[in-house]
C-alpha cells in the first residue's frame, strides 16, 4: 500500500491542464501498456482514429490517459484491478473495478455518496487522504482531484511518477469507446 500524500499528484493535474480542460486517468495493476490498449480494443501505435489514449508504463502496472471520457467496460479489469479518475468541466467520476465488477464508485465532489458492490472498501484510504466520507472537510474540495488520483494509486498499487510520464507513451485509437 502506498502512503504517498495526495499532493504528489499536483504535477500530473498541472500537466493535464496544459493539454485539456479535463482529465481522465485509469490506473491498472499488473498490465503492460500494450496489453491495456489491447483490452480496450486499441492497436498499440495506431493513431489513425479521431480519439486516442496514451498508455504510460508505471510502477506496478500502467496508467492510461485520455482527454475525453470513455467509460471502460467492466471486463477491462478481469483478472486485475483498475481505478479511473475523471474530471471534466461539468462532471467528475471515480470508479474502482476488480475482476470485472464495479466495487466503488462516487463523484469526487461528493465522496460520501458511494455506490458499487462494496462501496466502503476504500474507506480507510479515503479517510487517510482527508476525503469527507461522512462529515465536512473544509479543505477537501480544492484538492479533490489530486486526492482521487492518490486513492486510485492506493487502490491499485500503481504509481505514476513524473519520470514515468516523461517517457513517451504508447498510443492507440479508441474511437469505438466514444
Amino acid at each position: 500500500m502506498s502512503d504517498r500524500p495526495a499532493e504528489d499528484y499536483a504535477w500530473f493535474v498541472e500537466a493535464c491542464a496544459k493539454e485539456s480542460d479535463g482529465i481522465c486517468a485509469t490506473f491498472v495493476r499488473n498490465l503492460s501498456a500494450e496489453e491495456a490498449l489491447r483490452r480496450i480494443g486499441a492497436t498499440p501505435g495506431d493513431i489513425s482514429g479521431e480519439w486516442g489514449v496514451a498508455a504510460y508504463a508505471a510502477y506496478g502496472g500502467v496508467v492510461l490517459v485520455d482527454y475525453g471520457y470513455a467509460e471502460l467496460p467492466e471486463a477491462f479489469s478481469r483478472g486485475t484491478e483498475a481505478a479511473t479518475v475523471f474530471a471534466g468541466l461539468n462532471d467528475e467520476d471515480f470508479v474502482y473495478m476488480a475482476n470485472g465488477v464495479v466495487v466503488t464508485r462516487f463523484e469526487p465532489y461528493l465522496p460520501d455518496w458511494r455506490q458499487g458492490s462494496d462501496p466502503d472498501r476504500l474507506l480507510a484510504h479515503m479517510r487517510d487522504l482527508g476525503m469527507p466520507v461522512e462529515e465536512e472537510a473544509p479543505d477537501y474540495y480544492r484538492m479533490r482531484i489530486t486526492r482521487a488520483l492518490a486513492l486510485a494509486e492506493r487502490a491499485t498499487s500503481v504509481h505514476l511518477s513524473p519520470a514515468h510520464y516523461a517517457v513517451p507513451a504508447i498510443v492507440g485509437s479508441v474511437d469505438h469507446l466514444y
